[in-house]
């Protein structure tokens, strides 16, 4: 995923790298996406919601209530390899990105290089993007750290399971 284009268009539809690009949703992509989730994302989806959703239904309705919503999407056979955005509340943006273990394999270090480029775009909009995590994702805290969230709280039991969530949060720069 090594930038090739440096157009940061609101406008654009697609942001090309070495092995993805970014796009924006379409119809599909949830179904795609939900059947090759990474364990930690499946493991996080049913702590919060149980089984009321399948993981295809669960990213839809992430997706269509995000602004903004986008796709990291292969080259090769484009297909979702991750999707991600921001729900509009009153208090900021709940952001959001749930993956394959497909997109690692090609694009970890081009990804990593362009969280933070991605996690500002996300500001567009926001003041204020905030979420909580699973406290067994230790990967995603880390790299949650290292992108400039901030962590807050410990939630001892959230979700359906009852599980120890941590809530995080970045301001706009």
């Amino acid at each position: 995923m090594k930038l090739l284009t440096t157009l940061d268009s609101s406008k654009c539809e697609e942001w090309l790298y070495d092995n993805a690009k970014i796009t924006h949703p379409r119809i599909s992509d949830p179904e795609i996406l939900g059947e090759n989730l990474r364990e930690a994302d499946k493991q996080e989806i049913r702590a919060v919601i149980g089984d009321t959703l399948s993981y295809a239904q669960a990213l839809e309705v992430c997706a269509v209530t995000s602004d903004p919503c986008y796709v990291v999407r292969s080259l090769v056979s484009e297909e979702p390899l991750a999707i991600y955005g921001v729900c509009p509340q009153v208090e900021g943006g709940e952001v959001w990105f749930l993956g394959s273990d497909e997109l690692f394999k090609t694009n970890k270090m081009s990804f990593l290089r362009n969280s933070k480029f991605w996690v500002e775009k996300l500001f567009d909009g926001y003041d204020l993007l905030y979420n909580v995590v699973d406290a067994r994702n230790v990967l995603h805290i880390r790299w949650l750290k290292w992108l400039g969230f901030t962590f807050i709280e410990d939630i001892p039991e959230y979700g359906v399971e009852k599980r120890r969530f941590k809530q995080f949060y970045k301001r706009k720069q």
